[in-house]
């Protein structure tokens, strides 16, 4: 986790600025001016986010955006009215999203923490957990979850999105086996986005077992989405 924390510092000092001049901040890409590839993939994965939310949350409700980020989803959230709690490891990305709340006059909390090993007063009927698991140890992640568990309530509801694994061969062995290696090496952590094997459905399935129940599961190209219900 340090060394993914450190990408992200480095990633967030490097692009500070660009994010808080963009127009649209929760679409912002490193090629966002030109509107290339990066930028449409995180648009069309931007957008059917917020369709998850606008379809299974309440916007009477709080939310909590564990991983936040810069704000990105935040940042739609707020334009919609939500009451939002955004959380991340990285201290400059924790930064970049109360300027840009700031900047913008939207209403938000924002803590750098880790979710694991800290406490939030009250508990969240509604939790974003966005490309986030990735990110986490692979020893951690049920930890997670039961810490997910209870910060929820009864029948509160989780959306979570993680990055698709394709099924040709070369995915597969690149998830399975390389990144075996490349979780335990600090040049790995500190250069790669994804050094952490990707957990696929059938892992995701026990990870949330006695805990969360799933209630939609959606494959695209680019990236899964689940959304489950605390029992």
């Amino acid at each position: 986790m340090p060394g993914q924390i450190n990408y992200y510092n480095q990633f967030g000092d490097l692009y500070k600025q660009s994010i808080l001049d963009c127009p649209e901040p929760e679409y912002w890409t490193t090629d966002y001016h030109v509107r290339g590839r990066v930028y449409r993939e995180m648009k069309e994965r931007i957008d059917l986010q917020q369709q998850l939310v606008d379809e299974y949350f309440n916007k009477d409700l709080p939310i909590l955006d564990i991983g936040c980020g810069f704000g990105r989803q935040a940042v739609l959230l707020a334009k919609k009215g939500f009451s939002i709690t955004g959380t991340d490891t990285s201290g400059v990305f924790i930064d970049i999203a109360k300027q840009l709340f700031a900047k913008h006059s939207y209403k938000g909390e924002f803590l750098c923490l880790n979710i694991i090993e800290n406490e939030l007063p009250g508990h969240f009927p509604q939790i974003l957990l966005l490309d986030v698991l990735e990110h986490v140890e692979p020893h951690q992640r049920r930890k997670l979850f039961e810490k997910l568990h209870t910060m929820g309530e009864a029948g509160s509801m989780l959306i979570l999105s993680l990055p698709h694994v394709k099924k040709r061969v070369t995915s597969q062995l690149n998830n399975r086996l390389r990144r075996r290696i490349t979780q335990y090496s600090t040049y790995f952590l500190n250069r790669e986005e994804h050094p952490y094997p990707i957990p696929e459905k059938s892992a995701m399935l026990k990870l949330s077992e006695g805990l969360f129940s799933l209630h939609k599961f959606i494959e695209s190209t680019q990236t899964d989405y689940y959304v489950f219900r605390r029992d």
